[in-house]
């Protein structure tokens, strides 16, 4: 039997992609946002897609700056990656009340976040006022992992975390083989 999903919860079917930690600066603010709405979009280019809150602090900072950075964090920042969710970027400096360490990226102003697994600095190449959101489509300039993480076993040896909706999340750590 199945049951009626309410249509504001029904990326909750669709959504457990990995959790990610955006930075984005512009002059100089800096900042952090956990974001679990993220998509790759194509290979060539090598694109990928975020839907941020149009109110949201990091909106502003990149649609100004017109980059970010895709930190992934394995399950061992997890409450970092929570407190980042939880605090706004406007009164707080998040890798401060995170215990994050900003580090320098290769092709973007924007810091990286050097605690995190893998990043992929973005530049803005469209953005959509999606609803509530904007969709920010990122070409990816440079890409980054830790090379004990990055290989066929990714997932499992990663533990990477997954926003199931609400006050839910799954870590990964387990594949099948077709």
């Amino acid at each position: 039997m199945k049951i009626e999903v309410p249509v504001e919860e029904a990326y909750r079917l669709i959504n457990p992609g990995c959790v990610v930690l955006v930075t984005s600066a512009y002059r100089d603010r800096a900042n952090v946002m956990t974001l679990a709405w993220q998509s790759p979009l194509s290979r060539r280019p090598p694109l990928v897609g975020i839907s941020v809150a149009q109110t949201h602090f990091t909106a502003e900072l990149i649609t100004a700056s017109e980059e970010f950075a895709l930190n992934i964090p394995g399950a061992g920042l997890f409450k970092q990656v929570q407190r980042c969710g939880k605090v706004s970027g406007r009164e707080k400096d998040k890798f401060k009340e995170a215990g994050l360490t900003p580090a320098g990226a290769k092709k973007i102003r924007a810091p990286l976040i050097a605690e995190c697994l893998g990043h992929l600095e973005c530049g803005v190449v469209d953005r959509h006022k999606t609803g509530d959101h904007f969709f920010f489509v990122g070409e990816v300039l440079a890409a980054s992992a830790e090379s004990d993480f990055f290989s066929e076993r990714w997932y499992e040896a990663a533990e990477l975390i997954h926003h199931l909706g609400g006050k839910w999340f799954y870590f990964s750590g387990r594949r099948e083989e077709t």
